[in-house]
């Protein structure tokens, strides 16, 4: 089994969709008009609004049943930052300066750790308060 694809439920997606692009520097390689948008590195937002919208208003040739129940019983605020992302890049000041730069979100300090390596990385919060760690080489 490989990992596919990790799904980051975004409450405003141009908003997301703009720090992503910025965070990843990167465009998307798909989008699906306001619910879905992927981008190269298997991560891809996910506005859950949109189907909020169409379930129930139309017929059901979008969704099954079974996925209107799951849906409808998991209305309500997402459970976000019940997962870290961590990301790694080269240069983890260059980086640091990057998104400070950028102005995409809440940035705290560099943090380091030294339980069994010596280890660098601050963290940023996307725009539905998501932690995201950056890591990389810190000189």
């Amino acid at each position: 089994m490989v990992l596919g694809t990790t799904y980051i439920y975004v409450s405003d997606i141009k908003k997301s969709l703009e720090f992503y692009s910025i965070l990843l520097q990167q465009s998307p390689l798909y989008a699906n008009e306001d619910r879905w948008v992927q981008f190269s590195n298997k991560i891809a937002l996910y506005n859950k609004a949109y189907d909020v919208k169409i379930i129930g208003k139309e017929p059901n040739e979008r969704f099954n049943q079974a996925y209107i129940d799951e849906f409808n019983k998991n209305i309500g605020t997402p459970k976000n930052n019940l997962v870290v992302f961590n990301f790694e890049v080269d240069d983890l000041k260059q980086e640091y300066e990057r998104l400070k730069k950028a102005n995409i979100g809440e940035i705290s300090e560099f943090m380091y750790v030294n339980v069994h390596m010596p280890y660098w990385y601050f963290n940023i919060i996307d725009p539905d308060g998501n932690t995201l760690e950056i890591t990389g080489k810190y000189e």
